[in-house]
């Protein structure tokens, strides 16, 4: 079996300092080599006009493996360092394509972007849009705040609708919780609608929203016992409410170190790139949130005992590798 493979953008951003240190924590988890890119053309205002396109390039080289990337190196990860021209979007998705990456890891916001009025800038929004791959988008640290080391894995959060995409979010969260040894929460989030909603509330509709949540609850457990019984702890909750709001209140309930959604769900059918949900629970949470397009179809983590013995590196190159033929890179 060919080594997983884990796409990181860089650009010397809090986020994406952010990401980098995830995906050095995330390799060794699921036995990934790490590939940092970075977009050359976000340096060119550093650009001297009287330096050699070489030697100006072997200084970017520099700048982003030992500043930028120095939390690879330090975490003893296979990685490798890859250069290319182009737009940062079209840069980091031909490299996920290229490498048949299992996972992209992009902050969520980069230097380019305005003062945010949310926490997702253009790039972070754009690749969610168009990868077809699962990304972890990682948030950059409150202002004046130090830059928080990455926490372990201990609790994932999946927010799921038993829609194809979110049982697909679901089968990802559970590899995930897994592989780092952690425990999963499976939220499920409903909106019930009383048969007479311009009533008075009673007795009778409480009882009928309870019902309605605990006939929920078997169904979701129904695809729990299943995790459970990979040695993976599972605790379900179901929520009647709107869903983006509601699951990240469960994720402060929770302590999640990191969400998982799918796009898209059952209420998102003119939102084929990104649902609603997806992208509010993503621009509103200060947490990193694992993002399973549909077009991915079922993908799977693998574990770091499957990988194969292999030295890691620090190389660079204008290209992408060959193709190995595998994992999710469309």
């Amino acid at each position: 079996m060919e080594r997983a493979c884990i796409v990181v953008g860089v650009d010397g951003s809090a986020a994406a300092r952010q990401a980098v240190h995830w995906a050095a924590g995330l390799g060794p988890v699921l036995g990934a080599e790490v590939v940092a890119v970075h977009a050359v053309g976000l340096l060119e205002d550093l650009h001297d006009a009287t330096e050699e396109p070489a030697a100006w390039r072997a200084h970017v080289l520099d700048r982003v493996t030992y500043t930028w990337c120095a939390g690879l190196a330090e975490a003893a990860c296979p990685h490798r360092v890859v250069l290319r021209d182009g737009p940062p979007v079209d840069v980091l998705l031909a490299v996920a394509r290229d490498e048949h990456a299992d996972l992209l890891v992009v902050g969520s916001r980069g230097v380019g972007a305005a003062e945010p009025a949310q926490a997702l800038g253009s790039t972070s929004l754009h690749v969610l849009q168009t990868a077809r791959c699962p990304v972890l988008v990682v948030p950059e640290p409150p202002p004046g705040e130090p830059e928080p080391a990455p926490a372990g894995l201990r609790r994932v959060l999946v927010g799921v609708d038993r829609s194809a995409p979110s049982l697909a979010a679901l089968d990802l969260a559970a590899d995930l919780a897994e592989s780092a040894g952690g425990s999963l929460c499976v939220l499920e989030v409903f909106e019930y609608v009383p048969p007479f909603p311009l009533g008075p509330s009673s007795a009778r509709t409480s009882e009928a929203e309870e019902r309605a949540i605990a006939r929920t609850r078997g169904l979701v457990e129904a695809h729990a016992r299943a995790i459970r019984d990979r040695g993976v702890g599972v605790q379900v909750i179901v929520r009647s409410g709107d869903p983006a709001p509601t699951l990240l209140v469960v994720a402060d309930d929770v302590d999640a170190d990191v969400v998982v959604v799918g796009t898209r769900g059952r209420g998102d059918p003119a939102q084929p790139l990104i649902g609603s949900v997806a992208r509010a629970v993503v621009n509103r949470i200060r947490r990193p949130t694992l993002v399973v397009p549909a077009a991915a179809g079922t993908v799977r983590l693998p574990h770091a005992g499957d990988a194969p013995g292999r030295s890691g590196g620090v190389t660079a190159g204008r290209g992408a590798a060959p193709a190995r033929g595998r994992g999710c890179g469309g």
